[in-house]
């Protein structure tokens, strides 16, 4: 085997121009692939990291109904008891209550249908990071008597700004109309239009005082580090019987599909460049085969069984791979590292992006196990990539390979 190898790569060297080409292309298909894997990997997480952190948290609680049912009075069941559960639960860093409802906005310019939450600012400030996403004014710290905060598509939409009057109609528990004139405290922009043209937020002292009632809808948590979202919801629904405790994956699957549909994209843009790099290492041994011909037939001539001359060759193709794959996965991790830390600036369509929930700043990721992956496919392809011209080597008739040119 020694020997074989010392031939297999005198081979490789003997021709460097080609060899050089046949590695470069090796390494630049493997960088190329691994900064698309990033980008991709990029654009989903931060995606769901913005709506787990800015919107939904990590669990959230409701009455069992509430889904299909939204009415007002479909509040928490025995708030109470849940709140002194989640007090003493070890697994939960902090929550938040919520009171939420529909509600219609209206301006001197236009007018809106919104989503109302009634909060308690400085816990929803611990919980969800929306605070720090403040264009203008605060996160409800307002001496205002009717303070709100709305989301920076609905601003321009209805034209507000800090101190702006809008009022706002929804009903109460017994269907009564109520109307009032709210005071633009702050605006925020999630960096989602959905989310930023449709939602609005109050203190809870401003719907008790307008409702006459403590009414909790939704409870957001946020677990602690050292736990999970799907463990500590499923500790919760133990002992919290009578109302639904999801986690975030639970309660919004198409965001968890999109972690199942990146982790499927991932192995299918490795496929592809694996396939098309297997075909370039097969034309690139063939050519090679085809320029030995009278080397091979001397070899066989000679006594070299077939066997070794399959072993050769293939060995030439694993050279190519072992050289060219560990660069090309040097050159992607640095490129990770860098726009990891870095991001990519995509701020030209900035605009087009956050209508879909993105930041126009990308920072790149891939999990470290698709390197060892990528690895492994890389020197597999180049194994089947020998098997079929070595195979070819090996019917030449050693007579007529030698009287060739």
């Amino acid at each position: 085997m020694k020997t074989l190898l010392k031939i297999a790569w005198r081979n490789c060297v003997r021709n460097g121009l080609r060899t050089i080409i046949v590695i470069s292309a090796i390494a630049l298909g493997v960088w190329s692939s691994i900064f698309l894997m990033g980008f991709t990997g990029g654009f989903v997480l931060q995606r769901i990291d913005k709506m787990v952190a800015l919107q939904i948290g990590d669990i959230q609680i409701h009455s069992p109904s509430f889904d299909y049912d939204s009415d007002i009075s479909n509040t928490i069941n025995n708030q109470k008891q849940v709140n002194n559960l989640l007090k003493n639960s070890p697994s939960i860093e902090v929550f938040s209550e919520r009171f939420r409802t529909e509600a219609y906005a209206v301006t001197a310019h236009g007018q809106s249908g919104v989503k109302l939450l009634g909060v308690y600012p400085e816990k929803e400030k611990q919980v969800l990071g929306l605070s720090e996403r403040m264009l203008d004014g605060t996160f409800l710290e307002s001496n205002l008597s009717y303070p709100i905060i709305v989301g920076s598509k609905l601003a321009k939409d209805l034209h507000l700004k800090l101190n702006a009057k809008i009022q706002l109609n929804f009903t109460n528990i017994n269907a009564n109309q109520i109307s009032k004139n709210f005071k633009v405290c702050g605006i925020f922009k999630a960096g989602d239009d959905a989310f930023d043209g449709y939602t609005v937020f109050t203190p809870m002292r401003v719907i008790e005082k307008l409702t006459n009632q403590h009414l909790i809808h939704e409870i957001i948590i946020k677990v602690s580090e050292t736990n999970t979202p799907e463990n500590v919801a499923i500790e919760l629904n133990k002992i919290i019987k009578d109302n639904l405790v999801e986690d975030w994956k639970t309660r919004f699957p198409e965001v968890a599909y999109g972690l199942q549909m990146m982790d499927s994209t991932m192995y299918i843009l490795m496929s592809i460049i694996v396939f098309a790099l297997l075909f370039g290492i097969i034309n690139t041994l063939m050519m090679s085969i085809l320029e030995r011909k009278r080397e091979i037939g001397v070899l066989l001539a000679i006594g070299m069984s077939k066997s070794n001359i399959r072993r050769m060759i293939v060995l030439e193709s694993i050279i190519y791979g072992i050289i060219g794959a560990p660069i090309g996965i040097l050159l992607g991790f640095l490129t990770m590292q860098y726009f990891g830390a870095f991001g990519l600036d995509l701020s030209a369509f900035g605009e087009g992006m956050e209508a879909f929930g993105y930041d126009p700043i990308i920072y790149l990721s891939v999990a470290p196990k698709y390197y060892l992956i990528y690895a492994i496919y890389i020197i597999s392809a180049t194994i089947v990539g020998g098997l079929y011209p070595s195979r070819l080597a090996t019917r030449l008739n050693p007579i007529e390979a030698i009287r060739s040119i």
